[in-house]
């Protein structure tokens, strides 16, 4: 076994012995609307190298959040986190755009490291291969001892399916970086936006998944916005995703089950089995979750935006006074009493409602209404859930 061997494996048991798991389920209390692990998603930039057909990004402006801007607010957040939640308790996310093109990065995984209070999250296309990017990789893993979770698109089980979408090529380079970083001892997971061109290669994408060792798949439903506004034609309905995942889930071993961690099909488990009653929300504006964009504009999640749902700007306002206002936002954003969509976005619900979108809006209901058949009533924790999981 050489050195670089040797440090992996020595990550691997710290972990194990931490009882550190592989998956991550954005999830909170409703009673309390905050979520148990807090989370503060930074887009420093909307730069990217890539530049794929189905991105929601209104733009791919090489504007970057000004440095002393980003390490100001991790500063800030450490201290939200470490008087409210405690150490390691929130999570400090970085994506894009694409995050390795932003030239401070380094910086940030360095303050990181400095203060060890905060995981952080990288959510990557995977092919920015430079010497530079690993290195600071097993940079932040080592000197985080692991708490440290990777999110790499990849949009397809095979090379067809995924460059379809992100371009020739981009498939053998991802799936490269995947290996590479796994290498590395890191928390490596997938995310996987479906739409007609993959939809049916669900059960080969877990397959795949399990060879390269990842620990968790996140499926997501393609959304048309931003870039992705013209492919409406290849969208599938949320109710045919959610059963293609459930017939993955139902007839998968224990390894799948744990890749589909925090999918609506785990979420039904954990009512069923667990006794957490789902709660007729998701977790947007609840205590502790933040997006914020290159501009420095604050919104409580990357799928609910628009001038509406603003919170403030950080280059004017503290995170603390942020936080406080999201009560009023949560008010504003639920509509009308009695309105039961635990298992559909809000971000998701606002767009379509927006734009007039009654194909999606219809889609969205029909999910609603099979998963809310059955709904397990039993138990006295109400749980609130991300299941959009864009982060």
């Amino acid at each position: 076994m050489n050195a670089r061997d040797n440090s992996v494996e020595r990550l691997l048991l710290s972990a194990a012995a931490r009882g550190t798991s592989t998956t991550y389920v954005m999830k909170g209390a409703s009673k309390a609307k905050a979520l148990d692990v807090y989370h503060l998603i930074l887009a420093p930039t909307h730069a990217c190298n890539l530049r794929c057909t189905h991105c929601y990004l209104p733009d791919h402006d090489p504007h970057f959040l000004p440095e002393s801007t980003a390490l100001r607010i991790l500063d800030e957040w450490s201290d939200i986190v470490l008087e409210e939640r405690g150490q390691y308790q929130g999570i400090f996310p970085v994506k894009g755009g694409e995050p390795f093109v932003t030239p401070y990065l380094g910086k940030i995984i360095d303050r990181l490291v400095e203060l060890k209070t905060l995981q952080i999250m990288l959510t990557t296309n995977g092919t920015v291969c430079t010497a530079r990017t690993f290195e600071m990789l097993r940079r932040a893993q080592v000197g985080l001892d692991g708490q440290m979770i990777v999110i790499v698109s990849l949009d397809g089980a095979t090379a067809a399916s995924h460059d379809k979408l992100r371009g020739p090529g981009t498939f053998d380079t991802t799936v490269g970086f995947i290996r590479t970083i796994r290498d590395l001892g890191i928390n490596t997971h997938l995310n996987c936006v479906l739409y007609s061109g993959n939809a049916g290669e669900v059960s080969d994408y877990l397959t795949l998944s399990k060879t390269l060792g990842v620990g968790q798949v996140n499926f997501l439903p393609l959304v048309p916005k931003g870039f992705g506004l013209d492919l409406r034609a290849v969208q599938e309905t949320h109710v045919t995703l959610h059963r293609r995942i459930q017939s993955a889930h139902a007839l998968g071993d224990q390894d799948v089950k744990q890749l589909l961690a925090g999918s609506l099909s785990d979420i039904k488990v954990r009512e069923r089995d667990q006794g957490a009653v789902t709660a007729h929300e998701c977790v947007a504006a609840y205590r502790g979750l933040f997006y914020i964009t290159p501009e420095g504009a604050v919104y409580t999640c990357p799928n609910l935006l628009g001038s509406d749902h603003a919170l403030g700007n950080v280059n004017q306002d503290a995170l603390l006074t942020l936080c406080n206002r999201l009560p009023d936002l949560y008010s504003k954003i639920r509509g009308f009493e009695g309105r039961r969509d635990q298992y559909i976005c809000t971000g998701e619900r606002v767009l379509y409602e927006k734009n007039r979108d009654r194909a999606n809006q219809t889609s969205l209901r029909e999910l609603q209404k099979e998963l809310a058949q059955t709904t397990f009533d039993q138990g006295d924790e109400v749980v609130a859930y991300c299941v959009s999981r864009n982060f």
